[in-house]
């Protein structure tokens, strides 16, 4: 009995730990089942002050927080993964037990934080709810129509456009303003923070075929500095709707287009036609001639663009893109997307949704 009570006084905090954990996760599995009230009390009350503390922590510090405790995670878990299978295997089962309850205990509160930290955002209402979108009464033919006009409008611009003449240096900033400034979508978006990051390293994060990624716990946007330069702006305001508290990944890519699609700049303009046509052909895929049909309707440029990012992706592609994948897409599973890593182009059918809407 002593030994038990000696036990339990010196793990007593990773008890309490683990404890209070259940009983959070148990309140936001509540939670997350009123996305009316997630929307209301969290997303728009509570987050943006969440948000200024991550702000005033790490915002300010010119590199990637966010990349380095990524790191140290990854370090701590395999040592401490080694460490209980080494006393394991040395008869100290004593020891390899407390070790995997010390490590318990710290996926706990690291799960939990990450929800109360930004994940439930992932529970909010979607974004055609917010924006009354009739996405139910979309069809095929509305989906055709608006795949050839966006064709003629992305060939149009990308014949007058010159991607030579524009850089990456300063856009970071000018989407920053662009968001600042919104008015569009100012009801549903956090603006306590506004800011993107570079990775520590695009060259690792490109083998991960990650053109920009949302750091939950430190709060932080990276945007892969080797992408393609036709895609860069898009990207930018994608991350950047993450940060300002956008969970699915169909409403961040909507918000980039309606944010760029009438921007004064040519290159934001193209980039947000050139992305959403790539997520409109998802309605021709399954039919090889249809999908032809369309495809000859791209100008030679607007393919050699389509040809360069495929190119890009190709060339760091292998068996780091291959698990990162099946893991990202058990991710948006896990967290109301059951459509995993196809909530992407999605986004079609909010574009489609919103044409109809202002006809």
């Amino acid at each position: 009995m002593k030994a038990n009570n000696t036990y339990f006084q010196t793990n007593r905090v990773y008890f309490w730990a683990i404890g209070i954990c259940i009983v959070l996760i148990g309140l936001l599995s509540i939670a997350e089942r009123y996305p009316e009230g997630v929307e209301l009390y969290y997303s728009r009350e509570i987050y943006p002050f969440i948000e200024y503390f991550n702000k005033f922590l790490f915002g300010w510090i010119p590199f990637s927080v966010g990349d380095l405790f990524y790191i140290v995670l990854v370090i701590f878990l395999i040592y401490s993964v080694v460490s209980i299978f080494t006393y394991i295997f040395r008869g100290k089962w004593f020891l390899g037990v407390k070790h995997a309850f010390r490590l318990l205990s710290f996926l706990f509160v690291l799960y939990t934080f990450f929800y109360l930290n930004w994940g439930l955002n992932y529970f909010r209402e979607p974004l055609y709810q917010s924006m009354n979108l009739d996405v139910q009464a979309v069809t095929k033919q509305d989906y055709l129509d608006v795949l050839k006009l966006y064709i003629e409008e992305a060939n149009a611009l990308r014949g007058e456009l010159n991607l030579d003449e524009y850089s990456k240096v300063n856009t970071a900033k000018d989407i920053e303003q662009l968001m600042l400034d919104d008015t569009v979508f100012s009801s549903i978006l956090s603006k306590t923070q506004v800011h993107i990051k570079h990775p520590i390293s695009s060259r690792v994060v490109s083998y991960f075929t990650v053109s920009g990624y949302f750091n939950p716990f430190t709060s932080e946007v990276q945007v892969n500095q080797e992408i393609p330069l036709v895609t860069y702006p898009f990207v930018n305001v994608h991350e950047l709707a993450h940060q300002m508290g956008i969970g699915f990944e169909d409403d961040c890519n909507f918000i980039a287009f309606r944010k760029l699609i009438n921007h004064p700049n040519p290159w934001y303009r193209y980039s947000a036609y050139y992305n959403s046509i790539q997520s409109l052909f998802e309605s021709v895929y399954s039919d090889p001639d249809l999908f032809e049909h369309y495809k000859s309707m791209l100008s030679p440029l607007v393919l050699a663009d389509l040809k360069e990012e495929s190119d890009f992706w190709k060339s760091h592609r292998g068996w780091i893109d291959q698990i990162s994948s099946v893991f990202y897409d058990n991710y948006l599973q896990h967290n109301n997307q059951p459509e995993g890593l196809e909530r992407y182009s999605m986004m079609s059918r909010l574009i489609v949704a919103w044409e109809k809407q202002q006809q």
